[in-house]
């Protein structure tokens, strides 16, 4: 294991040791408190050690690259902690070159986020992804494939061509796999939705992997639906409607309280939440503009059998 009071190393080298140090199970009192003297010796220290736990939060989603063999099960705790210490050490520019080159090892990681606005991001194979409100994506660059991490949100995503490199996506319930095309992912815990504009897609259910065996494949007008406890729902579709959030607009066709109150809430700083199974199953439709969608959460009592309570928290919905 590395030792944090080495002399030459650099105080971003030093944080990165110190935050995989203190998360291995065999840490000890001394080693904390060596830590709290090197962390309370210069301000740079401390700086460098809280951009350190940012990225070790975001490496926590690295997917797993194969099963752990049985002669290594016994260290399956420390696996995904080394794992980790990689997506660290590439942060602070250290050498991975013979993980890389055996797939094991991104050879490149980045993390974008967009907080109260849609924001276009460019990824270091030079795709284009534009992420909706509140939406987080981390980008690993492997050896043999690029592989994108997506949780509870939506981004629309125009992929550079590259067959030697077939673009993943992962989110909590689906898999897609690419190699050059344009599509949308919206995206929750229970739910996936995938819609294409040109191109073609493989979607699969998260547990068959990356989608190379299994799978759906979708073309320009075709959207899939990913649910748990499902099968896997197509339907064609206008992809300009499922893609409108980029124009400012929320449209809504025929569909349930339940599974509109999730894209609602993106939009909003008091979300919505029902009260009871019964009214989520209550279905409506319309377009919306986004930035204003209090119309929107106004007009639901008007055109559905319900009532608003709002609090300061949230904005409780339930039957009249």
């Amino acid at each position: 294991m590395p030792n944090p009071s080495v002399p030459q190393q650099t105080p971003s080298e030093m944080a990165a040791d110190w935050c995989v140090r203190l998360h291995f199970e065999d840490c000890t009192d001394a080693d904390r408190a060596e830590f709290l003297r090197w962390y309370d010796a210069d301000p740079e220290h401390a700086a460098e050690y809280l951009k350190m736990c940012r990225v070790w939060q975001v490496s926590e989603q690295l997917p797993p690259r194969a099963p752990v063999p049985l002669e290594v099960r016994s260290r399956r705790r420390r696996t995904p902690l080394l794992a980790r210490a990689a997506v660290l050490a590439l942060a602070v520019g250290a050498a991975w070159a013979g993980g890389w080159s055996a797939g094991m090892l991104p050879g490149s990681v980045r993390y974008f986020m967009a907080e109260q606005a849609r924001r276009q991001v460019q990824l270091p194979d030079h795709s284009l992804v534009e992420l909706n409100q509140r939406t987080g994506m981390l980008y690993l660059g492997f050896r043999d494939r690029r592989q994108v991490l997506l949780r509870d949100g939506e981004a629309y995503f125009d992929v550079q061509r590259d067959v030697d490199k077939p673009f993943l996506i992962s989110t909590d319930n689906a898999s897609v796999r690419v190699t050059g095309t344009h599509f949308n992912i919206w995206t929750a815990q229970v739910q996936t939705t995938v819609s294409v504009s040109e191109g073609t897609v493989l979607v699969s259910r998260g547990e068959d992997g990356d989608g190379r065996n299994q799978g759906t494949e979708l073309t320009a007008g075709l959207q899939a639906v990913v649910s748990q406890g499902r099968m896997l729902q197509l339907k064609r579709i206008d992809p300009a409607r499922s893609m409108a959030w980029r124009n400012g607009k929320l449209m809504l066709d025929d569909i349930s309280l339940r599974d509109a109150i999730v894209q609602i809430n993106r939009y909003l700083k008091v979300p919505l939440q029902l009260e009871g199974n019964e009214v989520g199953e209550l279905r409506f439709g319309g377009i919306y503009d986004t930035n204003d969608l209090g119309q929107l959460i106004s007009a639901l009592p008007r055109v559905l059998p319900v009532k608003l309570l709002r609090g300061d928290d949230v904005i409780l919905i339930s039957s009249r």
